[in-house]
């Protein structure tokens, strides 16, 4: 079983993209360790994500460009509201590389991925 390095879950070995989230899982485990989060100098806030998946969505986009990240936490932050609470996931970049991942930002935004009810769900014949 192959663990999907974007939201954790198992995907199958002959999976080449998780069904859950999109991510590909076709990396090998160099590459993936590459993705990990990177110390950076001068950090400049260039996005907060209360969805988990779009968090990461956005933090492969950054790798895929060349661009190193920090997150504000290791476990994201937690925001209490009345009634509730949620988590954010705070996304710094070098100041240099700012408006680079801004415009990335802007453009996963307003093309956001959409998932189906098809890609969540696998029927399974358990008989």
């Amino acid at each position: 079983m192959k663990i999907c390095h974007v939201c954790g879950i198992e995907c199958d070995d002959s999976q080449e993209v998780c069904l859950v989230c999109g991510a590909d899982l076709t990396e090998s485990e160099a590459v993936a360790d590459e993705n990990l989060e990177r110390p950076i100098s001068e950090p400049v806030l260039v996005a907060t994500f209360e969805d988990v998946v779009f968090s990461e969505i956005f933090k492969d986009i950054l790798v895929e460009n060349g661009i190193p990240y920090s997150t504000g936490s290791d476990a994201g932050a937690i925001v209490v509201t009345f009634g509730g609470s949620f988590t954010s996931d705070e996304i710094y970049v070098e100041k240099r590389d700012f408006d680079k991942a801004e415009a990335l930002y802007n453009e996963f935004i307003e093309n956001p991925p959409e998932f189906s009810d098809e890609e969540f769900f696998i029927e399974e014949d358990f008989n």
